[in-house]
Order: structure tokens, then sequence, then C-alpha cells
């Protein structure tokens, strides 16, 4: 009996010297993980199927409708659109770092046919100097959902904007 207590006793002390360690970690892992998803879902790669049409261009004249179906084609390093679940659920593709992604920190219903996604820098560092998809979906929030919806993304780095509509 004697001789169990022995080897236990240093058991407890060891796991009570590597607390303060392990809470180290936890709070340094935690620290660089950024502002939390607005996202009900994220993973890296593309949407399946791009379905979003990019709005009237700086040069349209006030008033004018969206850009007319069908989706323009994939060009790299722009955002895209499409619907997960029409009308419930939509998808965006945001491209950047894969080792940094760009993380949606807030949805809103603008209007009832549009919505605003603030778009903001991961935290991570250091980051890869690659331009990898990254797609999060999102539940229609509720105060839209009148088709066509009107997505803007409002980046926190410069305040610059980019819209998308989906039919």
């Amino acid at each position: 009996m004697r001789f169990w207590a022995r080897t236990q006793a240093p058991w407890p002390r060891a796991r009570i010297a590597a607390a303060p360690a392990a809470l180290a970690v936890v709070l340094l892992l935690t620290s660089c993980a950024g502002p939390p998803s607005a996202a009900d879902r994220s993973y890296r790669g593309m949407l399946s199927t791009p379905q979003a049409t990019p709005s009237a261009g700086p040069g349209a004249p006030s008033g004018a409708p969206p850009a007319a179906s069908p989706a323009p084609p994939l060009s790299l390093g722009e955002p895209l659109a499409a619907w997960v679940d029409r009308p419930r659920r939509f998808g965006i593709t945001l491209w950047g770092s894969s080792s940094c992604p760009a993380v949606p920190s807030r949805i809103e219903a603008t209007a009832p046919d549009r919505v605003s996604i603030r778009v903001e820098p991961s935290a991570g560092n250091p980051c890869t100097a690659d331009l990898a998809p990254t797609s999060h979906e999102f539940s229609v929030p509720v105060g839209a959902g009148t088709l066509p919806l009107t997505i803007t993304l409002v980046y926190a780095q410069g305040e610059r904007t980019r819209t998308l509509v989906l039919e």
C-alpha cells in the first residue's frame, strides 16, 4: 500500500504544474482565431454552381437593373454567390490566403430584397501568399427573402464593397 501511495503522488503535482502551460496554449490559439464567423457553415473550396450576376457597373445609368442571367464566367479572385437551397440558403465564395481566409463577421437584412455581409480579415499570422477559395453558407436572414436577392459584401479593410445578385 505504501508503494502505491509513493508512485501516485507525483502525478497530481505534474498535472498542476502543466496547467499554466496548457492555459497559455489555449489563450494563444484563441487570440489568433480572428472574428467569429456569421456563416452557418464554412469550408475550403468553391461553391458547387455559381449562380450570381454582378450588379450594374459604375458606368451604368442610375436606376439600371442588375446584369441579367446567365452567371458570369468564373474569374480567379472574384467573389461569387449561389443558392444552396433556394430561397432559404445561399453561399458565397471568397478568395484569399488559404491559411488566413477572410471571415464573414456579420450578416443582416437591409431591405426585403437586400442582404449585407461584413467581411473581415483573419487574424492568423503568418499568412501564406497564395490565392485560394473559401466558401461560406448562410440562411437568408429574417427581413429578407424577396427575389432577386442582392448581396452586398462590405470589406472591413478599406471599406470597399462588392455587390452580387441571386435570381
